[in-house]
């Protein structure tokens, strides 16, 4: 009986082993394709004069791709896609493989009128995608995001950064007070960034998941 159960508990340690390693294994070449793909779409990204360009032709890998994004202190500096809902990018990666690293997306219902233009992205631990964001807690003095789109390049000045488990009170694009709102989110954040709201039109937020997705890690800037 002690023999049979000896087995059967080497066996269970053997399969958990080798789960173990797969999912390393599948990590490791999901993280390693994220890198390629980046490494190949960077030159579609100009500078001139400090003027950022995106080439139209980086659509011929992906047509949802609508621009780019660039954060300050962070590794976050990737094409953004918008699909037709705000699932697909959860798992998909810019070249419409599956890959649990997804891709950094735009709220589906979002047009660049909106008040809030939310952007998401998962909480990488090897600092890819939104995985670096942390560091927006650790130099708060410091923290502009370049979302550069239809040709023009929006500047935004962060104001806000806190975690939350009340994951739908930043998810709205329009609000009847937007002031009322914007400093609600300034209230909320881990630091006092010491920016004036007063004549702020438009922000953009950041969400990524955070305590094994109980939570969210959320942005805001304002757009300068």
């Amino acid at each position: 009986m002690k023999r049979t159960l000896f087995r059967i508990l080497k066996l269970v340690f053997i399969i958990l082993i080798v789960i173990s390693l797969a999912n390393i294994i599948i990590w490791y070449r999901e993280n390693m394709r994220i890198k390629e793909t980046v490494d190949n779409v960077s030159d579609y990204l100009n500078i001139d004069e400090e003027v950022y360009e995106v080439d139209e032709k980086i659509k011929e890998y992906n047509k949802d791709i609508i621009g780019w994004l660039k954060v300050d202190n962070t590794n976050i500096d990737y094409p953004i896609v918008q699909g037709k809902d705000n699932q697909y990018y959860l798992n998909h990666d810019l070249y419409n493989n599956k890959n649990s690293a997804g891709w950094i997306f735009m709220d589906n219902r979002n047009s660049l009128d909106d008040q809030n233009i939310i952007i998401y992205g998962h909480h990488r631990r090897d600092g890819s995608m939104f995985g670096s964001i942390d560091n927006l807690f650790k130099n708060p003095k410091t923290g502009k995001i370049l979302l550069i789109i239809n040709g023009e390049n929006r500047y935004y000045q962060i104001f806000s950064a806190y975690e939350t488990e009340e994951i739908e009170t930043y998810l709205d694009l329009n609000y009847d007070n937007f002031q009322k709102t914007i400093e609600k989110f300034k209230n909320k954040s881990k630091y006092d960034y010491k920016q004036n709201l007063s004549d702020v039109e438009q922000i953009i937020t950041l969400s990524t998941c955070s305590n094994d997705n109980k939570g969210r890690i959320v942005v805001h800037a304002f757009k300068k």
